[in-house]
């Protein structure tokens, strides 16, 4: 056993030998050729390829994280514009209502706010209902109004909701007066735009631009707003003159209005 180790000590001392005197003589460049030639490209070429596949895995990764990121964008996106649309509808309702204030402070009515939550046109007749019914205190034939301006009359009432007939029908019937020359008629819808302001005595006094209020009968007190006198139409042979009468609300676009419940003590 101990010759056998010497026998190998002596084997490598000898490769050793070789080896340092082949590169001392400079004849191991076939060696140094094979390797810069062949093992060195190779490996350059190896870890090119490891580079390359490192970097697509990293770009597929920066893919990832930024459809992530995108993903999570338009969901604050989309949460923020929620919160921007309940702000505005919010101010909206609000400038609706100190609107309906300014308008009332003259009246001092009671006024019970209500939504307008569909419009049901039947032929030339018109209605809307409104969310408020008869849990809330409404009414048949109490009046229905909007920046203090008569949109219509209740009409039927349900236990949570209520239809209103709206003045614009041609079948609706009010009582109005004059505020300047305090002439009376009945004031009806009309098929179209507008309303009239009908059997009004001929010596009454009607002006281009008279407001027109309600004269107060029923569940609908005076003082209401109606409409604007645009024209007059007067004969000398005829017993009564009428007018046309210009919507200072426009009831195609209603979306809160207020039932009148009575008079503040």
């Amino acid at each position: 056993m101990k010759n056998r180790s010497i026998l190998f000590v002596g084997i490598a001392a000898a490769i050793a030998l070789v080896i340092i005197g082949i590169n001392a003589v400079g004849i191991g460049w076939p060696f140094r050729l094979v390797h810069d030639q062949i093992f060195n490209p190779i490996g350059s070429r190896l870890i090119s390829v490891r580079n390359v596949i490192t970097d697509e895995f990293s770009f597929l990764g920066s893919i990832s994280r930024l459809g992530e990121e995108n993903k999570n964008l338009k969901a604050e996106t989309l949460d923020l514009r929620n919160q921007l649309s309940a702000l505005k509808e919010v101010g909206h309702e609000n400038e609706l209502l100190r609107a309906q204030l300014n308008f009332n402070a003259r009246l001092n009515l009671q006024l019970l706010p209500a939504r307008v939550v569909s419009t049901e046109p039947d032929d030339s007749r018109r209605f809307i209902t409104i969310d408020r019914g008869g849990s809330s205190g409404v009414r048949v034939g109490q009046a229905v109004i909007s920046s203090g301006v008569l949109v219509g009359t209740i009409y039927q009432v349900n236990d949570y909701s209520s239809k209103v007939f709206l003045v614009s029908d041609p079948e609706f019937r009010i009582r109005g007066i004059g505020q300047d020359g305090r002439a009376q008629g009945i004031v009806r819808g009309q098929i179209g735009q507008g309303y009239s302001l009908e059997d009004v005595a001929q010596g009454e006094v009607v002006t281009q631009g008279e407001q027109i209020i309600t004269a107060g009968s029923g569940l609908v007190p005076q003082g209401i707003l109606i409409g604007q006198v645009e024209t007059v139409a007067k004969a000398d042979n005829a017993v009564f003159q009428s007018a046309n009468l210009k919507p200072l609300v426009n009831l195609n676009t209603l979306e809160l209005v207020f039932v009148v419940t009575g008079l503040k003590q």
